[in-house]
């Protein structure tokens, strides 16, 4: 062993850095790592070049290498929402979110310093790094070497210019080298897939750095895509950078992957299951989730660190997307690096929720302590805030709110300016305009932009859940509008109420991302009236705000009409008029034939899903057909669910919009 070996001192400023001194047989020789290594070499079992014992003649220190790094956050006790905000913050005040201990360093007496320049906020800063050294340590005592890759080359590259540092070039071209032969074996394994012989389209997947707010894979992780034998479910021009970037859960649901692999940066298996787990609202309305294609993974190990473990991780991403080809697993599982599923990575099971006798209706959620009434008294005593009977925080009032005389962006619960200014609308707490329609339509004017809906005109509301009676009921008025050739102008927007808190379509147990992106597709104005559970504010109230916003939103309006899609239960409607008195109702589908339903839901192509259900014969995720109808029936229960048997959604995004609407054949 050369003296240069022998003296030999190396702090890894990086989890990934020291996994590569660790696969490079140098472990003995690192003195300093960081608080988020898991530095065990008797237990590494990733790849590497040579036994961890350098020599026999090795006479370095065993003790354990000291910390050198501490972080203002701990993840493991706080949620993502949190850790977004800090890492937030620290980019808008310049500052990490890690710092050296300088007095470990200089204890450690490093020869080389391995750390990066990559990401401001997810390490030591390089520039904290270079203060260090060159305060605490003689010139060319310490040298530090900054790695920066952003594709998998470059990763695999950073091998070599590790062990070119340390004095062991060698090894790290075999690193190297065995890096690749490996993960080619994935892609042999993949070329086994029925898809890839007959040209077919890969496995479509969406790897989620972050759920919230969610993210997508950046850096290197795009080229592991490839070589295990998938593409983006994200286009180019979804993706115009490298880095990772935040999408909305919106595009998350538009692109619809194949698969999807949570693997959270910083994050094991554990936690990626739990989290995927509490996210399951927002995943629900993905097709990956109603066919058991979603899996969590270490995402710390596996996919975010830049070192050997990425070999691990392409296989992971392989065996997630094609294991619904039994040769292709079969292959895959003969690899003895791929990780045992369980142990690295895992199909999410999601609990299936309890099934109750009745499915509760939006008009049942407000209901508890009483907040509502307490910013009464307190607005009509001009006061700024009260206290909050669940929480004992203090709570602006609308008083306060117009005091300020503007929306400031944060969704209050008392906003009087329907939250123009905040970014994310679904987290309004007063009815709000969650999509504003779009210029680009033609169809006469009857579905239009808010801002293109001129004075005096008719408006109809259509109390919108998602399911197949409301969108069907859309479709009539459709054809109405149509056969009637201009005549009984209109103009059409979508109310719906879902609970504040979850951020579900109780009834239909829908999520109002859902009924978003179904309103975009259409391009027609959606109306949100998010309902508080400990508020004791009526639901008809809430729905009279919900009404203002409408008038706010449009100016002079000539009349204001209130659509349902109720279908023939004649005491819901007989309470919607004594309690909307005062408003023109109009029932669309009122005692319209089922059969004349069905063949215009088949006319529209738009594939119905069951979202709800309280019946053994009538399963969640299927497929709402005359078939199912006629089941049914058979069953003894109405056939589309009337009495609350079952709920729906309807995916009009499966066809075209003007096709959806029955706006064409």
């Amino acid at each position: 062993m050369s003296k240069a070996i022998n003296k030999l001192r190396i702090a890894s400023l990086l989890p990934s850095t020291t996994d590569i001194c660790v696969s490079l047989g140098l472990h003995k020789h690192v003195v300093g790592i960081t608080h988020e290594c898991d530095f065990d070499p008797s237990t590494y079992n990733m790849l590497t070049v040579r036994d961890a014992n350098l020599s026999s003649s090795d006479n370095q220190p065993t003790k354990p290498p000291l910390t050198l790094t501490v972080s203002h956050i701990d993840i493991h006790t706080s949620s993502q929402a949190e850790i977004d905000d800090a890492v937030k913050n620290s980019v808008h005040n310049g500052l990490s979110l890690y710092n050296l201990n300088d007095t470990a360093l200089t204890d450690a007496k490093p020869s080389v310093i391995l750390t990066q320049s990559l990401c401001d906020v997810c390490a030591v800063s390089l520039d904290e790094v270079d203060s260090e050294v060159a305060c605490n340590f003689r010139p060319g005592q310490c040298k530090v070497i900054s790695l920066e890759p952003e594709s998998l080359v470059e990763v695999v590259d950073t091998f070599v210019t590790t062990a070119i540092a340390c004095g062991v070039q060698k090894r790290g071209e075999e690193l190297k080298s065995q890096f690749w032969e490996d993960v080619s074996k994935v892609k042999e394994a993949v070329s086994l897939s029925s898809k890839m012989k007959e040209g077919g389209q890969q496995p479509r997947i969406m790897f989620l750095e972050w759920l919230d707010p969610p993210y997508d894979a950046g850096h290197w992780i795009p080229d592991m895509f490839e070589w295990s034998g998938c593409t983006s479910s994200l286009d180019a021009s979804q993706k115009p950078t490298r880095k990772s970037v935040r999408i909305l859960w919106e595009q998350l649901y538009d692109c619809d992957p194949d698969v999807v692999l949570v693997g959270c940066c910083g994050f094991d298996l554990k936690r990626n299951l739990l989290d995927s787990i509490q996210a399951m609202d927002k995943l629900k309305p993905l097709r990956a989730f109603r066919e058991g294609r979603i899996y969590a993974a270490d995402g710390n190990l596996f996919f975010a660190r830049p070192g050997p473990a990425l070999r691990e991780g392409i296989a992971i991403l392989a065996r997630c997307a094609y294991d619904d080809e039994k040769v292709v697993r079969e292959a895959l599982d003969e690899l003895s690096f791929l990780p045992n599923e369980g142990n690295g990575w895992a199909k999410v099971n999601f609990p299936a929720k309890e099934k109750t006798q009745s499915i509760p209706d939006v008009e049942d959620i407000v209901t508890g302590d009483t907040f509502f009434e307490l910013h009464q008294e307190a607005c009509a005593a001009n006061e700024d805030f009260y206290t909050d009977p669940a929480t004992g925080y203090n709570v602006f009032t609308e008083v306060a709110h117009k005091k300020r005389g503007k929306c400031c962006g944060s969704g209050c619960r008392h906003c009087p300016y329907n939250h123009v200014n905040l970014k994310d609308k679904t987290m309004i707490q007063q009815p709000a305009f969650l999509y504003e329609g779009s210029n680009s339509s033609e169809d006469d004017g009857f579905i239009s932009s808010l801002s293109s809906i001129p004075p005096n005109s008719h408006i109809k509301v259509l109390f919108f859940s998602g399911g197949k009676d409301s969108y069907l009921t859309i479709r009539k008025l459709v054809k109405q509008r149509l056969q009637n050739n201009g005549t009984g102008n209109f103009h059409l927007i979508l109310l719906t109420t879902y609970d504040f808190d979850t951020k579900v379509i109780a009834h239909q147990d829908v999520h109002i991302d859902t009924v978003c992106r179904q309103a975009r597709h259409l391009e027609i104005p959606l109306l949100g009236i998010p309902l508080h559970r400990g508020s004791g504010e009526e639901y008809l109230s809430r729905i009279e705000k919900g009404l203002d916003a409408v008038r706010s939103a449009i100016p002079n309006i000539k009349q204001l009409t209130l659509v349902f899609g109720d279908l023939h239960l004649e005491h819901i409607r007989q309470w919607r008029e004594k309690e909307l008195s005062n408003y023109a109702l109009e029932y669309p589908l009122w005692n319209v034939p089922y059969t004349e339903l069905i063949d215009d839901l088949e006319a529209s192509g738009v594939n119905v899903v069951v979202s709800a259900s309280n019946q053994d014969g009538v399963g969640v995720g299927t497929t709402f057909s005359r078939t199912l109808w006629k089941e049914a029936t058979k069953m003894g229960i109405d056939g589309f669910g009337e009495e609350g048997e079952f709920h729906s959604v309807a995916e009009v995004w499966t066809v075209s919009r003007e096709q959806s609407l029955g706006l064409k054949p």
